[in-house]
């Protein structure tokens, strides 16, 4: 069944790096839900490289999203980020990472190997990361 859980804004950068690490070279698929360009598949199976916020200047609150291999990279950017949701499987492990801007489109990036460990849960100040399960 899963379950969908809202990733803080003030969390997301210690989170994306924590995740970076623990999904690099994961591979996954992007997708892109858009009103002017309709629904559109950029990536499928590449490995993760990672997923970074800008904190400073004018491109704060942009998150990049960079995946490749010795053959093809691709970095994603969705400017003006305003919800990260992520949509996690019955074992605690990540299906898909939703980004959401404030022109209402969607970044999917869906997690397609062997699973990746959300590590979040709700804790006494919000969300916090947690330890693997043993």
């Amino acid at each position: 069944m899963g379950r969908t859980i809202e990733i803080p804004r003030e969390t997301w950068a210690v989170y994306f790096d924590n995740l970076s690490k623990r999904a690099l070279n994961e591979p996954v698929r992007i997708e892109v839900e858009n009103r002017d360009i309709g629904d559109q598949e950029m990536t499928r199976k590449l490995p993760l490289v990672g997923i970074d916020l800008e904190t400073k200047g004018s491109e704060a609150g942009a998150i990049e999203v960079s995946v490749g291999d010795e053959r093809r990279e691709l970095m994603h950017r969705i400017d003006n980020a305003v919800r990260v949701y992520l949509k996690i499987d019955d074992d605690g492990n990540i299906d898909c990472m939703e980004i959401e801007d404030q022109d209402d489109g969607k970044t999917l990036l869906f997690f397609e190997g062997s699973g990746v460990p959300a590590q979040f849960q709700q804790g006494t100040r919000g969300f916090e990361e947690s330890a693997p399960s043993p």
